[in-house]
Parts: C-alpha cells; structure tokens; sequence
C-alpha cells in the first residue's frame, strides 16, 4: 500500500502496470470525469533507480520528504526494502532498509535500517520525519525516523492490534492533522475489528495509542447503487488522503482492502465518520483487482513514481497532458494481470495503460517543480 500515503504521500496508495492498451471505452469514462483529453496511454520515462543498496531487496512503500543539510534539500524519494522478512517480522531481529534518492537523478542519498518488515511508509513534512510501520501480520510496531540523524525511535502499540495471533498495521496516512493506519490481518472471527485505527504518539513513554475508526463490518454507501452495505473486510492493506483536485470523494480517506477488491472512502462528518464502498473491476472478466498503488494527480504536469518490487526498480514517468483529478493505481502480479492503469471513480473499473512492470506497488504523483 500505499497513501502515500502524507500531504503528498497522501496523495498516493499505489501503481498499477499495465500490459495493454486502454480501450476508448474505458477512456470515454475517464475523460468525462475529468473534462478534459486524456494524455498518452503509454507514459513516457525511464527507471530513475536501476537497483537497491547493496544487500537489499524488494522495495514496497514510497515517501517524499527533504532533510536539512541534504542533496541540497531536494524533496527526496523514499522507499523500504523488505529484504525478504516475513510479515510477522521473522527471523527476529531483521532488518528492512528504509533509502531516500534524489528525484531527478536517481542517487543514493540516505539509507536507515529498521528492524522488522517495513509495510507502511509516509512523510510528516511539519515534524520533518517518516512514518514507518512494520510486520503487517504480528508483533507490530510503529516507528519514527529522523532522516538527518538516521535515528529510528520505536512505539509500541496500545492496545496492540494483534487478536488471536492476527493483526498488524500497514498503511499510514496524515489526514486532519491526525496519523491513521491500515489495520492488516484482522481477526476474521471478530467482526467488530478495526479496519483502520487512529494513533496518537505519546513521546514520553513512547507509545501508539490506537482508536478505531471504523469496523470491518461497518455499514456503508454503495458508490455506484448508493444502497447501504454492510462490509465484510479481510484485506485492509494501502490508505491515502484524495487530494481537492480529486473528480470524486475529494478531502476524504481512501482504504484499499486489496483482497477484497473493493476500496472503502471515508468522509467527517462532525463527530462520526460516513463510509462509501466502491467495488472495483479491470480488463480481466470477472478479476478481484489486488490494487496497491493510488494516486491522485493534483497537475496536468508532473511525475509519476513507481515501485516494481519484481524488478527491484523505481521508474519516474511523465504524466504531462494527463489532467488534474486523473487517478492511477496499480496491480501487483498477485493475479497474474500486473498493470499500471487509470481509475474511473464512478464505476471503480480499472483501465490499463501500455507500461508494463514485473509487479508494480507503491505509486507516488509529484508536481512538476516539486521534485526540484
């Protein structure tokens, strides 16, 4: 996931390959739900990182921030090599490499170790740190890292996510000045479980405190019937924050329960929260999409960012001629239909365009001038 986070990772929730061209079909529906054309359906570019630190492996989530005193203070591209750890953050003791390039040229800047497998990584610009939590399915924990000293500070989780041996966190984003989480591998037996927790860091004792936002069950809107649901998540996986040039849902918090296919928006509403559920599709009939990436461009000129953990890879592709509110995700190769493509948010239908990746994750969407 995702997102990502993040005022601009959370923009993002993922990148999605595509392996054929979009049908005018599914570009019909893009273009009416921006108002204007649509720009190439292969995105030009190149990979901006042809390869991890040495020993590192499998890079999942991606960040933007600077850091005093480095590269110039050039917003830097972060990632998190898993380096093969298990999701419950095995063997003990493993560690994941959290690096920051620079956005134009691709150097090695920083690179911090964190122990376990990091799963969710975002920016917080106002504290000038990164967010990074680890073992998506136990012993859980959330990190704080300071980028120009390369400290990691660890929180534990109160109450800790885990139930029956399941539960861990993943995602982050920063939405309302607040910090919320992914809640990943609930306990399929408790219905009540969160899909996404609020965390409020106490820096004295370094804790996480985690506050439901809402349950795995919750009831929500249909997006395309707007008949009311009852959700019955397994997947809670990428989050991100849809920015305000977003053609739909624009200012709320997006959760992909990426085994579900389904992306779940949740808007403020005073003291409660209202959720809106949108079923999702692509070019394969009757394919359960595994989004991970989601980004959401806020130009008609920037950069897209890619992450293709099967090739080891981060690529940069123009997104110049594309509109503002033009939404990109991707599919892993979890289904065999690995693919970058575009997201109508009226139907949730994903349709493919002609960059094809090993197996595309994280996606982040950066201005044209912000990468500077």
């Amino acid at each position: 996931m995702g997102i990502g986070r993040r005022w601009r990772n959370a923009l993002v929730l993922g990148a999605v390959v595509g392996t054929a061209a979009a049908g005018a079909q599914g570009w019909r529906h893009v273009v009416e739900a921006s108002g204007a054309e649509h720009g190439p359906t292969d995105l030009p570019g190149a990979v901006l990182v042809a390869g991890p630190p040495a020993g590192a492996s499998g890079p999942d989530d991606l960040a933007q921030l600077s850091v005093e005193g480095l590269d110039a203070e050039r917003a830097l591209i972060w990632t998190a090599y898993q380096n093969g750890i298990g999701p419950d953050g095995s063997p003990t003791g493993a560690k994941s490499t959290v690096a920051g390039y620079d956005p134009a040229t691709g150097a090695l800047e920083r690179s911090i170790d964190v122990v376990g497998k990091v799963d969710g990584l975002t920016a917080d610009p106002e504290r000038h740190v990164l967010y990074a939590t680890v073992n998506e399915d136990a012993n859980s924990v959330f990190n704080v890292i300071n980028p120009r000293t390369s400290t990691v500070t660890a929180y534990t989780y109160t109450p800790s996510p885990e139930t029956n041996s399941n539960g861990g966190t993943d995602a982050i984003s920063i939405w309302h000045g607040e910090i919320f989480v992914s809640h990943s591998n609930p306990d399929p037996t408790d219905a009540e479980a969160a899909a996404v927790y609020r965390v409020r860091l106490d820096e004295d004792d370094h804790t996480a405190h985690l506050t439901k936002l809402f349950d795995i069950d919750a009831s929500a809107a249909d997006a395309v019937s707007g008949k009311r649901v009852k959700l019955a998540l397994t997947d809670p996986d990428s989050n991100a924050v849809l920015p305000d040039s977003s053609p739909r849902f624009a200012g709320q918090l997006a959760l992909i329960s990426q085994g579900d296919g389904e992306i779940i928006f949740a808007k403020h509403r005073g003291d409660d929260t209202s959720l809106t559920v949108l079923s999702l599709t692509d070019n394969v009939s009757g394919n359960v999409p595994p989004i991970d990436g989601f980004a959401v461009a806020t130009s008609e000129h920037g950069w897209l960012y890619i992450v293709d953990a099967g090739a080891n890879t981060i690529s940069r592709l123009s997104t110049d001629e594309w509109p503002a509110g033009t939404v990109f995700v991707t599919e892993p190769k979890d289904n065999a239909n690995p693919l970058l493509g575009i997201l109508d948010l009226r139907t949730g239908h994903v349709t493919p365009l002609a960059n094809a990746f090993k197996s595309p994750k994280e996606i982040l969407f950066v201005p044209t001038g912000d990468d500077d």
